[in-house]
């Protein structure tokens, strides 16, 4: 009790400069923040843009000055009024996983970005929906939806195959889907859109997009057709994802830096039974390349 006794008008001092001094004592602490709550966000397309399917699980949110940080959706924004400054300004950005990997996050650059002019009032809570666009400058090749035909053929080695289906059971939208069934029998497949020649870029960034559900692992790439670098190169080995359908954004840009000179890019999908097993799928939908 004599440590208690001898430290208590201590306390109280240390409680009366507290009381008397309100929020003074924290002045150099931001103030009550304004928060802006992103719920959900969704992809608008037009004309020859094809499916609005998207993954954007978080949001890259920047100030005038500097970058706010990155949000996983719903996303819970708090602004602070810099300069007791009415007017914050913001640009929020939606963010992918390049190649489905997590430690590679980034904003997608062909999402068009949402700007926001916010009145600050602490403690208010506004809720709003991103509803975004391709940029205007985006190139966008829709390279297989499976809605009228099936650019994929088979290697003569191969002893599975790509093929359109229109059963409900695997379609992932619209009316069909592409489906490679495997087997002990058709344990391999090695394929290739056939005469797209599709004409890339040299510079910048290209992304393919693509819909798929599988429960056997499963390769997509590009061959390079001409050129000093002639090549067929799986760039991603996808895992089995159960039942759930996944969205795709595989970056392109390295393959296709690296091989100038190409006459053009096929796409390529392969698969092989997995170890152990006597049955497979993998089926696949909306290939889209997009670039500037």
């Amino acid at each position: 009790m004599k440590l208690l006794i001898k430290y208590q008008p201590l306390f109280i001092f240390l409680a009366t400069i507290i009381v008397v001094s309100g929020c003074d004592i924290w002045s150099d602490k931001p103030g009550v923040p304004h928060e802006i709550l992103i719920k959900s966000f969704s992809l608008v397309t037009g004309e020859g843009e094809g499916t609005n399917s998207n993954n954007i699980s978080e949001v890259w949110v920047y100030s005038e000055t500097d970058v706010m940080g990155v949000f996983p959706l719903p996303a819970s924004i708090p602004l602070i009024s810099e300069n007791n400054d009415p007017l914050v300004s913001i640009t929020i950005l939606p963010g992918i996983r390049v190649n489905g990997i997590s430690a590679t996050r980034k904003p997608y650059p062909f999402y068009q970005a949402m700007e926001l002019d916010v009145f600050f009032e602490p403690g208010r809570i506004d809720s709003i929906h991103f509803e975004s666009n391709y940029t205007d400058n985006s190139v966008i090749i829709l390279a297989e939806n499976f809605e009228s035909a099936n650019r994929f053929e088979s290697s003569s080695t191969s002893t599975a195959e790509v093929v359109r289906t229109i059963d409900p059971l695997w379609v992932y939208e619209g009316v069909a889907s592409g489906l490679i069934l495997l087997s002990e029998e058709a344990a391999h497949i090695t394929s290739t859109t056939q005469e797209q020649l599709y004409n890339l870029p040299s510079t910048g960034v290209i992304y393919l997009e693509f819909n798929y559900k599988c429960d056997n692992s499963f390769a997509v790439g590009l061959e390079v057709i001409g050129g000093n670098n002639a090549q067929r190169t799986p760039i991603i080995v996808l895992n089995p994802t159960g039942d759930e359908w996944k969205k795709m954004y595989l970056d392109l840009g390295p393959l296709v830096l690296s091989t100038p000179g190409a006459f053009g890019y096929e796409l390529t999908l392969d698969a092989i039974l997995d170890i152990g097993e006597e049955t497979g799928y993998v089926v696949v939908d909306n290939f889209k390349i997009v670039h500037y």
